[in-house]
């Protein structure tokens, strides 16, 4: 039962074809956040067959319009277009929310959609020009729990799955923040990546929303950590009113900085919806990783000059040497002190930033050697659930490297629902 190593885990395996039911559930507004981070990618094939390519997205539109204007449009025949961006969830949603008799959609070059139509959709503006439609490949997120159904495949069957998922994660995520680069620069895709990582799986997305409305310089400024905290809806008038002393002290400079400029930034506030705030541990708290996203934005120059001098282990120094005075102490705006220090970013988060956002924007080959050598943080529970799917037992050693610990989270998403000798079967057919 052998494997080949050189199998490629791609589109072709029906574990990541998009068929409509498995298309995640997203907000709106999570889809837009990833989109712009440049997770989808940049570069689509319309439904008339030819190529397009998004080179920015210009200014994301808060108002009533098109979600993106300003944005930079290349077609198939190499010609740039300077206009609008349009995300809808149907193609049909174009003619269905009154876009065609909308002046202020006249601009838009390009209708991005997530689920494809029946018949096929045409979209045209006011002036009767027609808009070029490209679907987004997305894939799947939070599959069904793993099919419990006997079916265990031989360890050597299993490593080989697993390294070859865990290959297709990084390479995934390797594209992803090449778009980002491309998108926004080498600094500010590192910052998202970090900013998401923080939020871990509870708040990636408001994390990355606050991040992307700060953006870095701002972020790294004075003032940038009232920024970060006004973008991400926390600095309240009951947040000050429920406040201690030390707190008081600590949010007074903040309110300072983010009354005189939130009149003009209400509009980007994350809303607080997207939000967890309970049921969470003290050292995960959002206000506790705000603060130590701040701090990283503070010292986003020394944080390259570590990572240029000693690569991985220079962003581990910066890491783990993170502190700050208020947050060293407090898990959130509102309760007491801890009883004692506790360090800003721990050495789970860091191994996972290290993971989830470092490695990715290294050279794939660096990468992947990378993720072969090192150890990977606490194993989550469905990395657990992944391992007794293959094997019926939990194996510690199928999940000690951070390669293995990757591997069968892609596993886990992506097989949701079948057996293991399924899933075997379905990649030795391709």
């Amino acid at each position: 039962m052998n494997v080949l190593p050189e199998f490629s885990y791609d589109s072709a395996l029906g574990a990541f074809s998009i068929e409509e039911s498995t298309i995640p559930r997203m907000s709106e507004i999570e889809i837009q956040a990833r989109l712009f981070s440049g997770e989808f990618g940049t570069r689509w094939t319309t439904t008339r067959g030819s190529d397009v390519e998004v080179v920015h997205f210009g200014e994301w539109n808060r108002e009533a319009g098109p979600d993106f204007r300003g944005a930079r449009v290349r077609f198939s025949d190499g010609s740039e277009r300077d206009g609008d961006i349009e995300v809808d969830g149907d193609p049909r949603d174009w003619e269905n929310h009154g876009h065609a008799r909308n002046p202020a959609f006249a601009g838009v070059l390009l209708q991005l959609f997530v689920h494809a139509a029946g018949p096929q959709a045409f979209a045209r503006t006011i002036e009767n020009r027609e808009v070029v439609q490209a679907r987004l490949r997305i894939e799947r997120r939070g599959a069904r729990p793993l099919s419990r159904v006997p079916g265990i495949v031989q360890r050597e069957s299993a490593l080989a799955m697993i390294e070859a998922a865990a290959d297709f994660r990084l390479r995934q995520k390797s594209s992803a923040h090449a778009a980002a680069v491309s998108l926004h620069g080498v600094d500010t895709a590192l910052f998202h990546a970090i900013a998401t990582g923080l939020g871990y799986k509870n708040n990636a997305v408001p994390f990355l929303l606050v991040a992307q409305r700060c953006g870095i310089r701002m972020a790294g400024s004075t003032g940038g950590e009232a920024r970060l905290f006004g973008l991400a809806g926390f600095l309240e008038p009951r947040t000050f009113d429920r406040a201690d002393g030390v707190t008081r002290d600590y949010l007074k400079p903040l309110w300072e900085d983010w009354w005189a400029v939130r009149d003009g930034l209400t509009r980007l506030i994350v809303p607080g919806g997207l939000w967890k705030l309970s049921g969470l541990r003290p050292a995960n708290h959002p206000h506790r990783r705000l603060g130590a996203l701040a701090a990283v934005a503070r010292g986003f120059a020394a944080l390259r000059r570590e990572m240029k001098k000693n690569g991985i282990r220079g962003f581990e120094k910066f890491f783990t040497g993170l502190a700050d005075d208020y947050w060293n102490r407090h898990w959130n705006l509102s309760a007491a002190r801890l009883d004692r220090d506790l360090a800003l970013v721990g050495a789970d988060r860091v191994s996972d930033l290290v993971v989830n956002a470092l490695i990715p924007s290294l050279p794939l080959e660096e990468g992947r050697e990378a993720l072969a050598k090192r150890a990977g943080p606490t194993a989550s529970g469905k990395i657990f659930r992944a391992c007794e799917w293959l094997l019926g037992e939990s194996d510690p050693r199928l999940f000690k490297s951070a390669l293995h610990q990757q591997g069968l989270l892609q596993l886990y998403a992506d097989f949701g629902g079948i057996t293991a000798v399924e899933a075997l079967s379905r990649i030795r057919s391709n």
